[in-house]
């Protein structure tokens, strides 16, 4: 087995933070558009043997292994991917905001981008998708966990906990049930589509055991009966009373309810709001981020692809 990829200290949080930092680095690269050569083999390989590693009880890298024997090479793979989250009419696509906010580069996409600014997250221009989209969602979720595995003391240990909380509720909990049925209802007579659909199981297995293990240890208001906060409702965005000045086109809009009130606390507070006034025109796909390159260590783990 590889060297340990955080400084795990004898903080179980810590430890139990890196193991958990590294599954998500790898199903983010998994997610990925499988556009480089070796992909297939990479995903049947590597990413099937650093899961048996992080999950062994499961025997999950085994069953990826033998979901990926119906895909026969590279272009197999890509066909399969777009079928599912690319090409229209896409049953499963991979963006949070579709089912979050029932609309493309919705309000709480704004929301998410501001989220990442604030880790130090700059947009990228050669990424081809939205900020939403899962793969950087479960790659920023390691980063959090992964400054929380190396933290030098219990105080920064549990606010980075406290982030990873709050973006895993607000942002990972509301959809991957609506989405992993799609995504089994799709490869319910397609073979091929069997590994992301195994796929997309682990991710919300992994996401719902990790949001009660977060609730347990850095307590959030407003819990359910099993201790986890109440996953934001899917329902579309409500708008605001009143009109504001988009900051990049400087056009006039009315922004969501949940955006006005963000606006608001903000500027009670004395804070800028500009990077926050966007109105939907403004707010295209081309938006991405930069490489989600985690502040820890490299992992060493394959996880498919690379960047």
């Amino acid at each position: 087995m590889s060297e340990p990829a955080f400084n795990t200290r004898t903080d179980e949080k810590q430890i139990h933070a890196g193991v958990r930092a590294e599954l998500y680095l790898c199903l983010g690269q998994a997610f990925m558009p499988p556009v480089r050569p070796g992909t297939r083999e990479a995903l049947a390989r590597d990413l099937a043997a650093d899961l048996d590693e992080l999950l062994p009880e499961q025997q999950t890298g085994r069953k990826l292994t033998d979901a990926l024997a119906s895909v026969k090479d590279d272009e197999a793979l890509l066909r399969t991917y777009s079928r599912l989250f690319l090409v229209p009419p896409y049953p499963a696509p991979l963006n949070a905001g579709l089912y979050i906010d029932s609309t493309i580069m919705g309000p709480s996409v704004v929301e998410m981008e501001r989220f990442y600014q604030r880790h130090g997250l700059a947009r990228d221009m050669s990424f081809r998708d939205t900020p939403d989209h899962l793969a950087l969602q479960l790659q920023f979720l390691a980063l959090l966990l992964g400054s929380a595995a190396q933290a030098a003391s219990e105080a920064h240990t549990r606010h980075a906990l406290q982030e990873a909380r709050d973006f895993l509720n607000r942002f990972l909990r509301p959809w991957p049930n609506i989405w992993v049925r799609k995504l089994d209802e799709a490869c319910n007579s397609t073979p091929e589509c069997h590994a992301y659909a195994m796929l997309g199981r682990l991710v919300r297995d992994a996401l719902d055991e990790d949001a009660r293990w977060l609730q347990h240890q850095v307590p959030a208001p407003g819990p359910t009966e099993d201790g986890v906060e109440t996953p934001t409702t899917t329902s579309p965005a409500q708008t605001g009373d009143h009109q504001t000045e988009c900051g990049r086109c400087g056009k006039p809009f009315v922004p969501s309810k949940e955006l006005a009130g963000m606006l608001s606390a903000l500027q009670e507070q004395g804070l800028d709001t500009e990077h926050l006034t966007v109105c939907v025109e403004c707010r295209t796909p081309a938006m991405g981020l930069n490489p989600l390159s985690a502040d820890f260590k490299e992992t060493g783990r394959h996880g498919g692809q690379k960047r």
